[in-house]
């Protein structure tokens, strides 16, 4: 039995649930509430994801975090609808775009829906109930960085930086699926995966610089035939009435 504890517009959890569909995998939705229940910072998550994110699979009783081990965990167990390359050049660079949605993508991101989603809402919180949230991260880094953030908010520097930083990453997918019709090879895979919840992710912050595809044509082709896929409605629109 695979069960997923998951957050509806978690792009992580986007991640997972696209690659479930892919599969077409049955599996058991444990719905976690995040704004002000924030139940991943509760003691019972913590127990079963000790960084207090989500996604995290529970399969008969293993736990695995991380999405992107995630995927490729799911990719080595039911490998009967193939999302990772056969030539060992193209899964290193299915791994790489694994890393890049997390190190480059999902970090920036972060920083630039801030000020758009979070910052107004902080804005009303005294210091205390600041060091408070921010004291429920049980992980030393988040924890000192949130409080950083819920004190400071995102400095234009910052943001500008981060939109930079996807922009450049951007410039590379358009060279990459310039050459190739997906990010690792000949062949939809994990790469793929891994990067497509951030697209949509950009539409909502309305960065209109990163989803201009007049100036990426190779990316906005890439964009249109993975909306036209199934698992596309079946990860991002999950049906929240079976949350």
């Amino acid at each position: 039995m695979l069960t997923l504890y998951h957050m509806w517009t978690s792009t992580c959890s986007k991640k997972v649930r696209i690659t479930l569909a892919e599969k077409g995998l049955d599996w058991e939705s444990r719905f976690v509430k995040g704004g002000a229940a924030r139940e991943n910072l509760e003691p019972w998550y913590i127990k079963l994801n000790p960084n207090g994110v989500v996604p995290t699979l529970d399969h008969d009783g293993k736990i695995v975090i991380e999405s992107c081990v995630i995927l490729e965990y799911l990719e080595d167990l039911f490998p009967e609808v193939r999302l990772r390359p056969e030539d060992a050049y193209d899964r290193a660079v299915m791994r790489l775009w694994l890393d890049k949605s997390e190190h480059v993508v999902h970090k920036n991101i972060n920083v630039i829906s801030h000020n758009r989603f979070q910052a107004a809402r902080m804005a009303a919180l005294s210091d205390e109930e600041k060091v408070e949230m921010a004291g429920r991260y049980p992980k030393l880094e988040l924890r000192t960085e949130r409080l950083r953030r819920y004190r400071e908010g995102v400095s234009p520097e910052e943001e500008a930086l981060a939109e930079g930083l996807l922009a450049e990453l951007m410039d590379e997918m358009e060279a990459t699926l310039s050459q190739r019709p997906w990010l690792a090879g000949s062949d939809y895979s994990l790469a793929d995966i891994s990067i497509t919840p951030f697209i949509e992710r950009f539409y909502v912050n309305k960065l209109e610089s990163l989803t201009d595809w007049d100036t990426r044509p190779s990316v906005g082709d890439w964009w249109q035939r993975i909306q036209a896929r199934p698992s596309y409605e079946a990860g991002m629109r999950l049906d929240m009435a079976n949350a």
